[in-house]
This record gives structure tokens, sequence and C-alpha cells, in this order.
């Protein structure tokens, strides 16, 4: 290598074959590195395979350092970002995203949060109109970080080397961990895969010249003298390299940043296995310092790590750089987007009156989710008969489901919890047809769809396959996007549907099944007053040809559709024994009230219903005349939608489901900003935009506190976790995003790809947030508003630390309204928030 390496903490000496001995009579060592590696661990995200994708919380793992520190943590050793750049901001005030008055508002509350801010109001103005208004297709903050104090070796060597090490062994690493881990997508399979990924990949490294190749000279000869566990090969590669201990954990985070979606996937497996000493995510880490070292022994490479300190010690120390003036410009002008759009919600809910309390002909309870606001502000505004509830989609029924031709189900649960019961997929008394003949149909259809699926990956099809059927199949595919009308079609009823069948083998009698139904009504705020018709509505989406579809259906149910657990606990709550228990408990459910199951495909904004050929005569006029309004409030919101993702007309929008082609097919959960939680009252007839996510409470019939507490430590968590996913994948797409979904391809049948290798990816793609000319998503922390007083709020927070400690740190916001007054959470403290008050629009 041939360059000036004067100014790089590198530099080339003459090497050593010969190791440093291994420290096995210092046991401390080894300690120290458990420690070490739990905590590198701990910081690392994971990632759910595709058939369960569902949000997570990139940053979970730093979630106990507030916003701004977790930002210059992450920048000691990596070049992520978590904040929008300068240019953005401007294009956002332009745009009157916020105003002068928010960002005076935002220097007030970041003071009470206990932040210093140096700056005034004019300062950031004006470094705000210095800015170019320039936004990138993007739109993302630039995640090069030359200050970085922690690099790997391979980085080290990219600057002084054209041959692109960093990526080189990323791809390494990634072509082993896609034979690794996977699932019988692959016509050939490991012989390793049985092994520990360590061992596995140590097996492997003995036979691959792949590594000699590019130029690691004695590569395999180098594997065969690690030690055969990760934990005493990190410490070897360690030691080798003379990095002093105070530097490891950073080391070790440098290495696993390099590659974050493998090391994702690699803590998601050490979290499913149940025994202790699960060690792919170390093992993960051991195999890349093996290339690290290797890298700097054939290259003759030293670092000099005491430079390393130094820069790292400065990197918190030295006084601020135009740069991280921008830092503290940009953290403000976050937080004054931040008030604007609180404050624009807080201004409409304090002024809305209570509604008249009479029998309704229908309630309907959505999910949380913010693609129900629509629908649901649409069907309220065609009828005052229809009142809507808000609740976790999953309507509290902790179920697997197993479909008829299965031998196991999807976990229709949150990440939270696991599943309690098993239900089963069956053909309701009465019904003709052999459950039987449906479960071989299936078998026969999935038999030949695997049959199918692996002769067009398979190497013997590729360009015969094209040749041969290339202009048939195209034809399939023009077929495919213009049927959308003939398979979408209007309601449909479907007649198989989970069954009560086999519940009291589980354990599950006739009590613990009322204690479901009691929990689920008690929880969601409705034990009297039940109208005639009272429609629990699941959701789902419908998209074709994409990977991710999981992510657009339910977090909820696991990233599955709402559809068997409305059915559950409709069918549970129409059962004589169950309304009889719970009457005992103080809940009487008119005979007159029935209880039906819907569920609302998001992507075309239809509502479709279930079981209706059990609907008595008594009930159908009232059924119909309900389906005919939720078409009409279908419609409605179709209209609504169809700007926002380029529709000229309804049946274009729900043409989308079915195109193949469709990048953009619904916009999931992007614009996502707020969390409100309190009686409907509060949000009826405001246009929240698709933006806030709505659970129903009332603090008056929670005496005790246990809903609120529920609602905090179950829902408000997931609606965070989706939110940070959205923000992450905004803020940087690179490290937290998953690209250009246009070059994906699924690998192992978990994962994505982006092109033919390196690594894994996670998050969002940009089509899911970015309509490649601005911004869908505009990256907000979650604001939490309650309506309840803030010693109930304090009471919750005090009873989860884990919970109090997100909103301490500045990861979500919490806002309490009582009576009529809202208050802000700040530091264990609650300061009243002045809110101009503006009377709500009406449809």
């Amino acid at each position: 290598m041939n360059a000036d390496m004067s100014n790089l903490p590198i530099s080339a000496h003459p090497g050593s074959d010969v190791f440093v001995p291994p420290a096995y009579d210092q046991p401390h060592i080894y300690r120290q590195i458990e420690e070490i590696l739990g905590e590198v661990t701990r910081v690392v995200s994971k990632v759910w395979p595709l058939q369960d994708y569902i949000a997570l919380n990139p940053y979970s793992g730093i979630a106990d350092r507030t916003f701004s520190d977790a930002r210059a943590f992450l920048r000691v050793f990596s070049d992520c970002e978590l904040l929008m750049p300068l240019q953005y901001y401007r294009s956002q005030y332009a745009q009157g995203h916020f105003t002068r008055a928010d960002v005076r508002r935002a220097i007030t509350e970041c003071q009470q949060n206990g932040m210093t801010v140096r700056l005034s109001v004019d300062d950031v103005m004006d470094r705000l109109r210095a800015s170019t208004s320039d936004e990138s297709f993007h739109g993302q903050a630039t995640t090069s970080n030359d200050r970085r104090p922690i690099r790997t070796i391979a980085e080290l060597a990219d600057q002084i080397s054209p041959q692109g090490w960093s990526e080189t062994i990323t791809d390494e690493l990634g072509k082993f961990c896609s034979a690794h881990y996977d699932q019988s997508q692959s016509t050939w399979s490991s012989p390793w895969k049985d092994l520990p990924f360590y061992q596995a990949w140590r097996s492997a490294a003995l036979h691959d010249r792949n590594p000699e190749i590019l130029g690691l000279t004695g590569f395999r000869r180098f594997v065969g003298r690690l030690p055969h566990t990760p934990s005493a090969a990190l410490v070897k590669l360690l030691l080798h390299l003379q990095i002093p201990t105070a530097l490891w954990e950073s080391f070790l985070l440098c290495q696993a940043f390099q590659m974050p979606g493998w090391c994702a996937w690699a803590k998601s497996q050490d979290d499913a296995e149940t025994q202790s000493d699960s060690e792919h995510l170390i093992g993960l880490l051991a195999a890349r310092a093996a290339f690290e070292v290797a890298l700097a022994d054939v290259n003759n490479l030293r670092v000099r790590w005491d430079a390393m300190i130094a820069q790292q010690s400065a990197t918190f120390h030295a006084p601020p750089r135009p740069a991280e003036d921008d830092t503290a410009v940009r953290m403000l002008l976050l937080r004054a987007s931040e008030i604007n759009h609180r404050d624009g919600i807080l201004g409409q809910l304090t002024s809305n009156e209570p509604a008249e309390r009479n029998r309704k002909l229908a309630q309907m309870v959505f999910c949380i989710d913010v693609r129900s606001e629509r629908i649901r502000r649409n069907l309220e505004s065609l009828s005052p008969e229809i009142e809507t509830y808000g609740f976790a989609g999953f309507f509290g029924m902790p179920i697997e489901y197993v479909k008829l031709g299965q031998d196991c189900g999807n976990h229709h649960v949150p990440a939270l919890i696991q599943p309690s019961l098993r239900l089963h997929e069956g053909l309701p008394a009465g019904v003709n047809g052999s459950e039987s003949e449906i479960r071989a149909a299936r078998q026969r259809e999935g038999l030949w769809t695997r049959l199918w699926c692996s002769f067009q990956e398979s190497a013997v099809s590729c360009f015969s396959f094209v040749e041969t059927t290339g202009l048939l199949y195209s034809a399939k595919l023009l077929a495919d996007s213009r049927s959308s009308k003939r398979r979408s079609g209007d309601e449909m009823q479907s007649a198989t549907g989970p069954t009560l069948r086999g519940l009291h083998h589980q354990g599950w009698t006739t009590s613990r099944q009322a204690d479901l139904a009691e929990s689920m009504l008690r929880n969601l705020g409705l034990t009297d007053g039940f109208a005639r018709l009272v429609v629990l509505c699941g959701h789902g989406s419908q998209t074709t040809n994409n990977p991710l579809a999981a992510g657009l259906d339910c977090g909820a149910c696991g990233g599955h559709s709402g559809e068997p657990n409305a059915r559950f606990a409709a069918l549970l709550l129409n059962q004589t024994f169950v309304r009889e228990i719970l009457a005992e408990r103080g809940i009487v459910i008119d005979n007159a009230t029935l209880f039906l199951a819907a569920v609302h495909n998001t992507t075309t904004d239809r509502i479709e219903f279930f079981d209706l050929d059990s609907v008595p005569a008594s009930h159908r006029g009232d059924v119909q005349e309900l389906v005919n309004r939720t078409q009409l409030a279908s419609e409605n919101t179709r209209h609504e939608r169809m700007p926002t993702v380029g529709s000229s007309s309804s049946a274009e929008l729900q043409a989308r489901a079915m195109d193949w082609s469709e990048v953009r097919p619904e916009w999931g959960l992007a614009g996502n900003a707020a969390f409100v939680v309190g009686p409907r009252e509060l949000t009826r007839s405001i246009n929240l935009d698709g933006r806030v996510f709505l659970h129903s409470y009332n603090h008056s019939a929670d005496n005790d506190g246990s809903v609120l507490e529920n609602i905090m430590t179950a829902p408000m968590v997931v609606a965070h976790w989706i939110n940070m996913q959205y923000y992450a994948s905004t803020v940087d797409n690179r490290h937290f995003g998953s690209g250009d979904k246009t070059i994906h391809n699924v690998v192992g049948g978990f994962g994505l790809l982006s092109g033919g290798g390196g690594d894994l990816m996670t998050g969002l793609p940009t089509q899911s947030i970015h309509d490649g000319t601005r911004h869908q998503h505009q990256p907000l922390r979650l604001e939490v508003i309650i309506a309840a007083p803030p010693a109930a709020i304090d009471r919750v927070l005090e009873k989860h630390p884990s919970i109090r400690e997100l909103i301490d740190n500045q990861w979500l916001h919490l806002t309490a309204i009582d009576d009529g007054t809202c208050f802000r959470y700040a530091q264990a403290d609650w300061c009243v928030v002045e809110v101009d008050r503006v009377t709500a629009a009406t449809n």
C-alpha cells in the first residue's frame, strides 16, 4: 500500500506470524470480555423475519441515554444520524410546518427538560436562513462522519488502498450468513448448518479459497489457528491487534455497525433460542474480527490506538465546531416541528363538546392504527347512529391461529406477549362441506406452489425457463395487473373461520373464556350501553409481489391480519354462557345486541364482514344498512386518500392492491406522529389526516388505573416502536432502512438483500417514506396525549421505570389533558401548555 499515512492512526510495519499468546492465565480478561459483549449485544437492535415483519425500535438498546446523548454515542463508532439536515428544516419552515414562535417554545421546553441551550431564537433563524432549501431525493442527513474516532481496520485500509475491504468483508460474511440461516429457499444446503454460528463459519472458512483470491494470503491457515469458541477467539484477536481494553467495546460496536443488518438478524436468533449460551451475534463479531486481523497482518498494518483514544476523548470535550452548532440548531428545529403538530392537535381536542349518550345502531371497534382514523371519521360523518372505538387490533385475544392444511400457526399477538391459546380454523356447524377436503386441497396447492418456486429458483431453469416460458409468463403478469376488480370483489363471506373446538383441552374453561371477553370490554371501556350491532373490525393489507407485506398488516397481530382475532372475539361474545358469566360480573349485554366481525383492507379501504349467514332475521335489515354505510364511508375515504397516492380515481387506487409492479400500494403508517388516549368525544369530527393512533379510554370508569396502565405499557409502547422505525428509516435509511425496494431480493426465505449480496436490509424502503419528490413521512418523535389527571399518569410511571425513562430521555413526549387544561411532562414535573383553541372542522 503506497500512500501518505502521516495523518492516519495506522502505519505499515514488518509483521509477525506469531499470535500474542491467549490470556488463559488471566481469567479477569474473559470476565471483562463477557461484560463488554453483553453491552454490545444490548446496543444492537434486532429484526423480524419477513413472514412476521413488524416494527421495532432500532434505538431500544440506547434508550437509557437521552436522545441527544444517544446521537453522540453512536457517532463515536458509526456514521449513524438521528437528525434531518438543516436544508430539510428550511423546506419545512417554508411550508409552514413550524413558525418562529414554535422555535421560541422549543427553546423553553428543552430548557425545562434539563438541556443546556445557548442559542437564541435569532441565532436559530439566522442559521436556518443561511442554509439552502434544496431537498435531495432521499432528503436525509449525510451519514459521513469525518470526526468519528473509532474505525475498523478495513475502513482505515480503505483510506490508503482502493481495494474496498469494508465492502469485501461484508460481502464475504453476508454470503456465509445467507447460507447458514437459509430456510429451505436454497437448493443446496450448507453442510455446517447444524453447528453453532462461529463453529460453522470456522469450518467453512477452512475450505473457502475466496478470501485468499481476494488478497488475504494464508487465510485458511490463519483461521485454523483460531480458538474454537467465539469469546476466546475475540480475546485472542483483540490482544493480537494490541487494542487497549478501554477501546474493546467501541471497537466491537464499530464492527457491528459495519453490518447492522446481519448483526440484527444474529441477535434475533439469540433472542429466539431458549438456551442461555446462544452465540450468534458473538460468533459473527468473532468472524468479522478475524478478517480484520488477517487484513492487518497481510498488509503489515499497525494502528496507533493511543491516537484513537485521544480523539474519542476530544469528541466529547473539544469546543463545538460549526457542524456541532448545526446539531444544536437541528435539535431545536426538530422540537419546534413537534410542538407545531402537538399544539395543532391540542387546539382542537380541548374545544370539542361531549356527544349525547343514546343507543346507537352500531358500535364499531377499530385498531388504533393511524390508518383507521380516516375510515372512522368518515363512518361517523355519515350518521350519528354509528359510534367508533379504538383498541389494539388483536382485541385482547392472545391466539396462535392454525389454518386448515397447516401443522402450526401464526402468532396473532403483539411482540410483547406470547400466545396462550391455539385456535384451529374450521367450518361452523351446519355448513355444508368437508374440512378434510379443504385441508387436502390446500396441501396440494401448497405443494405445487413450492415446486413451482423451486423450479424458478433452480440453476437449470435460469435460461431455459425464460427462453421457453417468458412470453407466456409475461401474459400472466399482465393479467395479474389487470385483474384487481375480478379478484378483490365486494364484501365476501368466508365459510371457514376460527372455532371454539379444543379450548377445554387446553385448559380454557368457560370461566377463563369469559375472562378474555371481560378483559377486552373493560379495557375498551365498553361495559354498558351496547348497540344493536357491535362490530369488531380488524385490519389487513392487500399487496402483490411485496416481500414486506407483513409490515402493512396489523402490528398488534404480529404482522398478520386481524381477521381471526376479530372473528374469535365476536364468536366468544355471542355465546350464551359467556354473557351469563359476564352478567354475574356486572356487564349485562342485551339479547338484542349482536357482535359481528369485519376486517378493514387498508390498501383498498374496503370493509369486509364475516359470518353473515348466521345473522338472525331480526338483525338482517340493520346489518344491511350498516354494510351500505360502510361502503359509502369506504368510497369517501378512498377519495380522501387519492391525492396522497397519485390516483385519479377510486378504481385506480384499488387496482394498486393487485399491481405486481406497484412499489407504493399504500403509505402504511407514514406520517404517524401522535397517540391520543381518551374518549371519542375528544377527537370526533376532527380531521387528524391519518396521522394519529387513537385509543379509547374513559378515566372516570378506570377506578384503580389498571386500564391506563395496560394502555401505557402495551399499545403505547408498540406505537412508539412504529414511530421510531419510521423516524429512523427517514433520518438514516442507510443504517436503519432498506434502501430502494426495486432491487430487493429475498434471501433465505427470511430477509432481504439490496442486489445480490452484502448486508441484510432492515427497516423501511425509501418508497415507504418518500414519493420521489418529497417525504410522505415527517420524522417526529411520538406525542402521547392522555385524557387523565397528571397524578394518575404519575402512578403508572412510578410503577414502570422503563416507560418513564423513554419520556425523561425524550424518545417520546407526554401530554395530559385534565378538565380542559393541558400539561406537558418534563423531568417528573408537569408544565401547563398554553393552547390556542380552534373550532374543529366537521365533515
